[in-house]
């Protein structure tokens, strides 16, 4: 799985799904498999940050207002030029670290019916994360049953 795609599904609202309904085995897998996500997610916010001060961004917030406000007021191009070489330099770094590989650690897959279960209570969040990600989940989280 790539970096960026821990970066989607968190996006996408993967952290807020419950398995209340799933058998206690099976939920504390998905429970297992949220922590190997955030704990994967802190790891890019790390090195996210390692990027900032490599680029030499020390605030970003600031950096993002001096930017917009010089290229609003035109004054000092020189500076917006520095400022735009440091973004660009940030854009390829993180380009960099999203097509990183990351491994989900100690999460095990659920049956499919236990998947389906899971499903089935999460279809009212709001943009349904798990039917959203589901092939990219399979293998990871769920476990596709044996054909006949």
């Amino acid at each position: 799985m790539k970096k960026l795609e821990i970066l989607s599904m968190r996006n996408g609202g993967i952290m807020t799904i419950t398995a209340n309904n799933l058998d206690a085995a099976h939920a504390y897998k998905v429970l297992k498999f949220k922590r190997a996500v955030k704990a994967a997610l802190d790891g890019i916010m790390e090195s996210e940050t390692a990027i900032l001060t490599e680029v030499g961004i020390k605030d970003a917030e600031a950096f993002d207002k001096e930017r917009e406000e010089l290229k609003k007021s035109g004054e000092n191009p020189e500076r917006l030029e520095e400022l735009d070489k440091q973004m660009e330099r940030l854009v390829e770094l993180r380009k960099v670290l999203y097509e990183e590989d990351v491994t989900l650690e100690g999460v095990k897959t659920i049956p499919y019916d236990q998947w389906h279960a899971l499903q089935a209570e999460n279809k009212a969040l709001p943009h349904r994360p798990l039917n959203v990600f589901e092939e990219l989940l399979e293998g990871i989280l769920w476990a596709a049953p044996e054909e006949e």
